[in-house]
């Protein structure tokens, strides 16, 4: 896979703007078709199906056209996948993102899909994957966003929310969607052990991102105070089902990190233990994001500058941060708005990768 993002030897250009050197557009079959019934740009989002015959059956999503985008369907525009939590709702994950709000995106179709019962492939709760398994699900879908939208095949994104975080990981780690997405990120993300699981789907033996030519770039925001999943893993310390048990571990954020960065060849790499690879990694700052503090680790791989990033958010509780109240459990598990939006950030971070020309 060849991938156009911004090389060290522009860093210095690009390290205030992050803006990326992209490649071409790459126009999907869809462009010049009459948009779907419904679909108007900057107007209301609307719910779609689709059959997916490996990947469950009839599968729903929620979809939105920026302003920005064609109303004759013929200008490529990137697409932001974007996951929910367990349980939680498309338009709620909808509303905490913000990604169909025209204050905070002009550019980016914006589309929720949903896990069957509002679960995702790699939490305790749902079907082991040789029983339900959402990543043909997610291919499906993408080959009937291309054939009806006009998009922009080298600029397609995801992230997620929590369990949703976790399937934007299983995502980067099957080949039939690494060589189809330019990059990858994840929100208080929920990485779960093998042991947790009952068999491996985060770990290394669980990854297989297939033959690639370049990084799979990957962004993870997590807060210090999660107590729904712990920064370190250790989530025994919680029971939110208030049943009496101990709530299943997770990777340790700064392992998962560093799993990226060594499947990336990020330099320099040692076999000191990940956390104090993270202290000490290529670039560790505390960047202000509107006068909150939040620690930044990232990564130079193969040339490129940021393919792999960290950003530990002091105080941040299991929640997607923004300037924007919440309502109810959401609002609760968070501990209260921030003074910088999250989605903002995804999307320059995104700007600075798309596909080349040969992918399709």
């Amino acid at each position: 896979m060849q991938l156009f993002g911004t090389t060290s030897a522009a860093a210095a250009i690009a390290l205030n703007t992050l803006n990326s050197i992209s490649a071409p557009p790459i126009a999907s079959n869809g462009c010049g078709k009459p948009l779907p019934a419904g679909l108007i740009p900057g107007g209301a989002s609307v719910n779609l199906t689709l059959n997916s015959p490996n990947g469950g059956g009839e599968r729903k999503y929620l979809i939105h056209l920026p302003q920005a985008f064609s109303a004759q369907n013929e200008n490529p525009a990137p697409l932001i996948l974007v996951f929910h939590a367990f349980t939680q709702k498309t338009a709620d994950m909808e509303a905490m993102t913000r990604f169909s709000d025209a204050d905070t995106n002009t550019q980016y179709i914006a589309v929720y899909p949903e896990g069957i019962n509002n679960v995702w492939l790699g939490d305790p709760g749902s079907p082991n994957s040789s029983v339900l398994d959402d990543r043909p699900f997610i291919t499906d879908l993408l080959d009937t966003l291309e054939e009806t939208l006009c998009i922009d095949k080298a600029r397609i994104y995801t992230t997620g929310f929590s369990n949703g975080g976790g399937l934007s990981g299983l995502l980067a780690c099957y080949p039939p969607t690494s060589k189809r997405i330019a990059a990858f990120s994840g929100v208080s993300a929920a990485y779960y052990t093998k042991g947790s699981l009952g068999y491996s789907l985060f770990e290394e033996e669980g990854c297989q991102v297939g033959e690639k030519k370049a990084p799979t770039p990957f962004l993870d925001i997590h807060g210090s105070a999660d107590m729904v999943i712990a920064y370190d893993g250790d989530n025994s310390q919680f029971d939110i089902d208030q049943n009496g048990v101990p709530d299943p571990d997770t990777l340790p954020i700064s392992q998962y990190l560093g799993d990226w960065a060594k499947r990336n060849g990020c330099k320099p790499y040692s076999n000191r233990s990940v956390n104090a690879y993270l202290k000490s990694g290529d670039v560790v700052s505390a960047v202000s994001m509107e006068n909150e503090t939040v620690d930044r680790t990232a990564w130079t791989c193969g040339g490129w500058d940021q393919v792999v990033v960290g950003y530990f958010v002091e105080g941040l509780g299991h929640g997607w941060p923004s300037s924007v109240p919440l309502e109810g459990v959401w609002e609760e598990f968070r501990g209260g708005p921030s003074n910088w939006n999250c989605s903002e950030v995804l999307m320059e971070w995104f700007g600075r990768w798309s596909l080349g020309s040969g992918d399709s």
